[in-house]
């Protein structure tokens, strides 16, 4: 086995979601209700009356926390009790535990936080003389992005609005044209989500990719500003962005049951892990490419607009932040010297991002680099001189596409047999993985193949978060135990 990447100096911070529960008790909710315009154009339906030109309203959680709406006691959820009642509790239980209730006061300058960068210290760098809460590039993420605007930074009413976090609206959309008839669900009810603006939750994969909105990143689009976690914010130490779906929403408390909303009666559902994550994993590889395709349009921009090309975060950091020299102590050898990190990549050529398996991955056998589903753009990118701007742009966009399509498909199917079609991507020995964005990717989709097997015991869990945690002290002999815990039938 050659596994080392003691020399590779990343964050993983990203890889724990859960670090941010600690942070939610150091937030202050605002109390007040304020409506705030906030348009998201959409093509109105010939027989809608006009509801594709609403304009959207956002109207903060006070709308939603109402004893008689979502705001009942969430005892019963939080301690994983799921029933048709528990939509009463769902804004408690968010409110209560949810780590995107504290996103917006990471931007903030709270005495109270123990962080090892602070938003003022990577504003410094990143924006001197900003702070991050009048910066759209941080709101659009820490916040509902509907109110991270340009013209509406300084308004005090959205202020007040954004300060509540990634609350309610910023992941079911503005609520001024759906709460009322979300409350009776007369008719169809697509229909409904699809006139009003409700995003339609229950769908995994637009799940999916309303999660990847802000944890890959966005264009700007339907009045929301850009999203783009870029080279010069992670220079300046913001954290990597590390997204896995499953894992992620494995972590959050769940404050919705899964069922199909389409329906009228209640009809539960039982998600399968392995389906979450490589539905979650094809969303993730759509979104990248969506972001990549409005990263290549804004490089050719006018001056005053145009950004960098090509856009460093696009690559695998470990292509340049490595020491040069391994010491002689290290366990491993030099993770960069084996045949599975270059593969038939040309040398010297940093990798494209790994969103696995949607491209190849170094250790990985399956799939080969060109024969994967993004295969034209890491072809594109992975190169001497990475494709033109505007070359990259019609990839990204036809990859985009292909995603989206696949997305749609495995949603469409049993949870059976897509995890089946997910498991012919694994290899037999999961241990001989050299880097680690593969080791990171290969690790939570082997847990999800774990939980599809049924609840894991409390000892297995156990030594799964310790696998968690290996990745974010970058403990490799840590790893490798958790690792082999995973594998363990």
């Amino acid at each position: 086995m050659n596994l080392s990447a003691r020399t590779v100096f990343l964050t993983l911070a990203g890889v724990v979601p859960g670090l941010a529960l600690a942070l939610a008790a150091a937030r202050v909710a605002p109390t007040a209700t304020v409506s705030i315009a906030a348009p998201e154009p959409r093509a109105a339906s010939s027989d809608n009356g006009g509801a594709g030109n609403l304009n959207r309203q956002a109207i903060g959680m006070s709308g939603c926390l109402a004893a008689a709406c979502h705001g009942a006691p969430a005892g019963k959820a939080l301690n994983g009790e799921r029933g048709a009642d528990c939509w009463q509790s769902s804004g408690s239980c968010w409110a209560a535990a949810d780590p995107h209730a504290a996103a917006y006061s990471l931007l903030t300058d709270n005495p109270r936080r123990q962080l090892k960068v602070t938003a003022a210290k990577i504003m410094a760098k990143y924006a001197p003389g900003k702070k991050a809460t009048e910066d759209a590039r941080c709101l659009a993420c820490h916040t509902n992005p509907a109110l991270a605007r340009d013209e509406l930074i300084p308004d005090a009413n959205a202020r007040v609005l954004r300060e509540q976090g990634v609350s309610c609206e910023a992941c079911h959309g503005n609520a001024g044209a759906w709460l009322q008839p979300h409350t009776a669900w007369k008719g169809d009810r697509a229909k409904v989500y699809a006139d009003t603006g409700m995003k339609p939750l229950y769908d995994l994969g637009e799940r999916a990719l309303a999660c990847a909105g802000c944890h890959v990143g966005a264009p700007a689009e339907n009045g929301l500003p850009v999203r783009d976690m870029n080279h010069d914010m992670i220079a300046a130490g913001h954290p990597r962005l590390n997204f896995d779906f499953a894992e992620y929403q494995r972590r959050l408390p769940q404050h919705w049951q899964e069922k199909d909303r389409t329906q009228s009666r209640y009809a539960p559902i039982v998600p399968n892990e392995a389906k979450v994550w490589f539905v979650g994993r094809v969303a993730h590889a759509e979104a990248a490419c969506k972001l990549l395709e409005d990263r290549a349009r804004r490089s050719r921009e006018p001056n005053e607009h145009r950004t960098p090309w090509p856009e460093f975060a696009e690559f695998n950091c470990a292509s340049c932040h490595h020491t040069l020299r391994v010491p002689e102590s290290e366990k491993y050898g030099d993770w960069r010297k084996s045949a599975g990190y270059l593969g038939d990549r040309p040398p010297g050529v940093p990798p494209w991002q790994t969103i696995w398996p949607l491209t190849s991955a170094a250790g990985i056998a399956s799939p080969k680099r060109d024969q994967s589903l993004l295969k034209t753009v890491v072809l594109a990118m992975e190169t001497p001189r990475p494709a033109k701007a505007d070359a990259a742009e019609g990839v990204a966009k036809t990859a985009a596409k292909l995603s989206g399509d696949l997305r749609r498909e495995l949603v469409s199917l049993p949870g059976e047999q897509v995890e089946g079609r997910a498991r012919a991507y694994f290899p037999g020995n999961a241990l001989a993985v050299p880097e680690w964005d593969s080791a990171t990717q290969l690790f939570f989709g082997l847990a999800a193949l774990e939980y599809a097997r049924g609840k894991p015991s409390d000892a297995a869990v156990k030594k799964y978060r310790s696998g968690v945690t290996a990745f974010r002290d970058q403990d490799w002999d840590r790893l490798e135990s958790a690792f082999q815990a995973i594998r363990e039938k």
